[in-house]
């Protein structure tokens, strides 16, 4: 997949709720998210067999800014593999603008592999009367018979389904890669009470004192959502969700391989409005 924090990514990242089938309410307009820049440390976790890897490191930028009438979002992710013969340096860029209701995704992504450009992407996701819409400068058009979620509606529906003691929220979002521009995300949401903020992490002290759960979100390729969580997984992360929107003990599970990343520096933004 194009982007390797499909929550936050979140992606991750990058972040769930009831399916389309399942869905009881719109939570993206219930609350706003404050503009925050996040600084992630990138580490190898786990490996199988069959991955090739040998060690990871590298680094995650997380910028969101708050401007009355959407936010921006500017992500940037470079992480270096060091692989059974030779190493592979990634460097994803993501630069975009979602509207408060989250009806409107303007988006571009570039991939360098090694510097060299290997993906790119850029265009306008729209969603009107339950159709979404997505409109590539470079691509053919594609549209679903459904509601996609854009990255930052989806973070605020998750938090918000936890905030209303919810333990899953699925729905259709969306990545931005041209090939797999949407994939089935659930999530399982837990309480963490006994879990604190990192310590020794500048900026911390704004996750202190504030509502925090586990989540386990799960990527699965789309189609008929009765039968999508019976099928393979592409994706998976695991985190500590804020009730702001921050993360914080992230894992990127991409199956083969995972990676670990761990908040190393936190800055709020001051209230754009």
């Amino acid at each position: 997949m194009n982007r390797f924090f499909p929550f936050l990514l979140p992606c991750i990242l990058s972040i769930p709720a009831l399916s389309v089938a399942e869905e009881k309410s719109d939570p993206a307009n219930e609350f706003r998210l404050p503009g925050h820049r996040a600084i992630y440390e990138l580490a190898l976790g786990e490996t199988r067999d069959t991955a090739g890897i040998q060690g990871a490191e590298g680094r995650y930028v997380f910028d969101l800014e708050d401007v009355c009438e959407g936010y921006t979002l500017n992500e940037r992710l470079v992480v270096r593999l060091v692989r059974d013969g030779g190493n592979v340096l990634t460097d994803y860029r993501l630069s975009a603008y979602e509207t408060n209701d989250g009806q409107l995704y303007r988006f571009s992504t570039e991939t360098e592999f090694n510097g060299t450009t290997g993906q790119s992407a850029s265009g306008n996701l729209s969603i009107e009367d339950e159709v979404s819409q997505v409109d590539y400068k470079t691509a053919e058009d594609v549209s679903f018979d459904e509601k996609v979620l854009p990255p930052l509606a989806h973070i605020r529906a998750i938090v918000s389904a936890a905030k209303a003691g919810e333990e899953r929220y699925a729905a259709t979002v969306f990545d931005g890669d041209i090939e797999k521009p949407v994939f089935y995300a659930v999530t399982r949401i837990n309480q963490a009470e006994d879990v604190k903020p990192p310590e020794g992490v500048e900026g911390v002290d704004h996750l202190k004192d504030r509502a925090h759960w586990r989540i386990d979100s799960v990527y699965f390729p789309p189609g008929d959502t009765s039968k999508a969580e019976s099928s393979v997984p592409e994706f998976r992360f695991t985190a500590i969700l804020y009730e702001n929107g921050v993360v914080t003990d992230l894992t990127l599970d991409y199956l083969d391989f995972s990676l670990k990343a761990e908040l190393a520096e936190l800055e709020i933004h001051d209230d754009g409005c």
